[in-house]
């Protein structure tokens, strides 16, 4: 039997910078666009799960009570917001399995503006 190393029930997260070009707070789904990334149209959006327990705001302030980030929230009551808003994600991807496109995970949301 082959023997495991390091831990293979840890996941490491990576810090992105980028635009959140359509964001629903009813689903916590967001398209997000990544610096330096070419979009490739044929691709179409990359989707990321929203699951930050708390997130920080553009002036600094962590908010730690579960609310949907302002920066990626509707006007009023609308749940959809399609404003371009800069934000830095810390993420992971979670292999699905198949040949499918892996799932995509924000645990935190830092707004930029």
């Amino acid at each position: 039997m082959a023997k495991l190393t390091g831990d293979t029930h840890t996941a490491r997260s990576e810090p992105l910078t980028g635009t959140v070009t359509w964001s629903n707070d009813r689903a916590r789904l967001i398209a997000f666009e990544q610096d330096g990334v070419p979009r490739d149209p044929n691709d179409g959006d990359t989707i990321y799960q929203v699951i930050a327990d708390n997130w920080q705001d553009a002036n600094g302030t962590i908010h730690s009570d579960e609310t949907y980030p302002t920066c990626l929230a509707g006007e009023g009551d609308a749940p959809v917001s399609m404003d371009r808003h800069r934000v830095e994600l810390d993420v992971i991807h979670r292999d699905s399995g198949g040949a499918g496109k892996p799932d995509h995970i924000a645990l935190q949301v830092h707004c930029l503006d």
